[in-house]
């Protein structure tokens, strides 16, 4: 990632995770119409804190000469695709095994439902439009 990128996501983590703690300092969170107002801050701030640290980490971290070579060698860059893409087929089938099982067991509600339902078809109409526009230029 570039450099500036990485500033704004650390600064997006400090954000999210200083208002969750804001939230909670000042009782907004109690007052907020959610079913489960606790899950405001801990969700607030774990968000904030892993965009820090892994902005953070990416920022920081000093790549010898050697490091940036293996990083741009296209054999490393194609065994990463291949990790990815084995890694989106096991997402597939265990998302859709978990969403079954939660809406048939009763644990899932509407809203988190087609939420994770509209999450995962953007993810297959994504891999869809970059599938036929790599076999359209390739």
């Amino acid at each position: 990632m570039k450099k500036g990128s990485l500033i704004l996501m650390i600064i997006t983590g400090m954000f999210i995770w200083l208002g969750g703690l804001l939230t909670y300092g000042l009782g907004i969170n109690d007052i907020i119409p959610v079913p489960r107002p606790d899950l405001i801050v801990v969700g607030t701030s774990l968000i904030g804190i892993s965009l820090i640290v892994s902005g953070a980490c990416d920022l920081f971290g000093k790549k010898t000469k050697e490091m940036h070579i293996e990083e741009n060698d296209e054999r490393n860059i194609a065994l990463g695709n291949a990790a990815m893409a084995s890694g989106f087929k096991a997402m597939n089938v265990t998302i859709s095994v978990s969403l079954f099982a939660l809406i048939f067991t009763g644990y899932m509600t509407i809203v988190p439902c087609f939420t994770i339902i509209g999450a995962y078809a953007i993810g297959q109409i994504v891999f869809i439009i970059r599938l036929w526009h790599l076999h359209k230029t390739m």
